[in-house]
């Protein structure tokens, strides 16, 4: 994957697809989370849906075919993002990917052609937004190993500060308008940065890398083959995060720019080598 997709619908999504979908009501809610679980209902998979309040997630569910059937048989489980992701305790990335990477072994062991997860971790993004950034980095990473499918739901009125940083951890995007422009991966041997870093990029991709990136002592390949759009508000924010990780005890390494995005990068002191 070269960019960052734009998610006009939840649907067409498969096993390895990690999502961020933003809402701006319970209504859109329930727009966005009915059409995501009915495709796994189809599809044979076990479908979870996580939310902040359970009366809110039974509401959104209204509408879904078979919804009692499902709920009976155990193929569809509702879950609060406090049972879900131990909100009442320090939130551990590593813990919460290992406990997604046990429920798709257990849903595979039962038959199931995956598992499809809609959770909306709005409440994470109240409370500790370090390790939020590094859970979906860790959570994409998780998504190209197991049968695992993720659309990840948001509360728009946690503005763009919060919100820009977890959309650029996502392969797939939707946030209302906005196009979708770049990505931070981990899927592979080292960081990516895929699509187009401007000025409306910028900020979301440092923090992003800061999260990501801070915990990693030692040597970390950032591999920017697919950037193709870099200017010179993107590659400031780089330089400096690259000299904050430094700080930190990170050394990055740039592999693989090319030409435009090399050129901008070498403004300030930044050298991309080859892949």
């Amino acid at each position: 994957m070269s960019a960052p997709r734009h998610l006009g619908s939840p649907t067409g999504l498969r096993p390895g697809d990690h999502a961020c979908w933003t809402y701006a009501d319970p209504a859109e809610l329930a727009a966005a989370v009915l059409p995501y679980l009915d495709e796994g209902r189809r599809r044979g998979e076990q479908l979870l849906l996580v939310g902040e309040s359970r009366a809110v997630l039974v509401e959104a569910l209204a509408g879904l075919p078979d919804r009692d059937r499902l709920l009976e048989s155990g193929q569809l489980e509702v879950r609060t993002t406090a049972e879900g992701y131990a909100t009442d305790t320090a939130f551990s990335p590593a813990e919460q990917v290992e406990h997604y990477r046990e429920l798709t072994r257990a849903a595979v062991d039962r038959g199931r052609t995956g598992l499809r997860v809609a959770a909306d971790v709005s409440p994470l993004a109240r409370q500790d937004l370090h390790h939020l950034y590094a859970y979906e980095q860790a959570a994409d990473v998780l998504m190209g190993e197991v049968p695992m499918t993720a659309l990840c739901l948001y509360d728009a009125s946690l503005g763009v500060d919060v919100l820009g940083p977890v959309v650029v951890l996502h392969p797939d995007q939707h946030h209302g308008r906005r196009p979708p422009l770049a990505h931070l991966s981990g899927r592979g041997r080292s960081l990516a940065l895929r699509g187009e870093v401007d000025l409306t990029e910028a900020a979301h991709v440092a923090r992003a890398l800061l999260d990501v990136a801070g915990s990693r002592p030692g040597v970390l390949d950032l591999d920017l083959t697919d950037l193709t759009f870099l200017d010179v508000a993107g590659a400031r924010a780089l330089a400096r995060t690259v000299a904050e990780l430094a700080g930190r005890g990170v050394v990055v390494r740039l592999v693989g720019a090319q030409r435009s995005p090399a050129r901008c990068l070498a403004l300030f002191g930044l050298n991309a080598e080859p892949a």
